[in-house]
């Protein structure tokens, strides 16, 4: 054979070129779009991080919000509860006062009865305090 080459080596020759920079430039696109690719998940990343903080601090507030809410609810709650038990504390006060007056005026009248009985009856309230000291003692001596 002679120095030209043969046309079937020839188109081989340029059908491999061809190949090669089909394949350079597939590869060259592939790492541009992975590029693009990576930087849109980065600011894809960034955004929802952005976002999640966002979040975080709106929630944040409304559980101060709503601790707050809680807080007055039951501070008032507590403030008329307590105001009810003083009320309620002063009526049964007030009541007792009067049922401890009331007995002590039944209390002292008992006491002028007995003491007017034992002036008319000295004789009748030594006789009947004896018996009664009596009786008491027979029946503490039982036990």
């Amino acid at each position: 054979m002679t120095d030209s080459k043969h046309p079937a080596a020839e188109k081989l020759e340029s059908s491999q070129a061809h190949a090669k920079k089909a394949l350079e430039t597939a590869t060259s696109a592939a790492r541009d779009v992975a590029e693009t690719a990576k930087q849109s998940a980065r600011e894809a990343y960034g955004a929802g991080r952005e976002e999640l903080r966002a979040a975080a601090t709106d929630l944040k507030d409304a559980a101060r919000s709503t601790y707050a809410d809680l807080s007055k609810s039951a501070k008032a709650k507590y403030g008329e509860i307590s105001g009810q038990a003083r009320e309620q504390y002063g009526d049964l006060a007030d009541r007792a006062g009067e049922a401890v007056a009331e007995y002590r005026d039944q209390i002292e009248d008992l006491a002028d009865q007995a003491e007017d009985y034992v002036r008319d009856n000295p004789f009748r309230a030594v006789g009947i305090t004896f018996a009664a000291g009596l009786v008491l003692g027979l029946l503490l001596r039982r036990r």
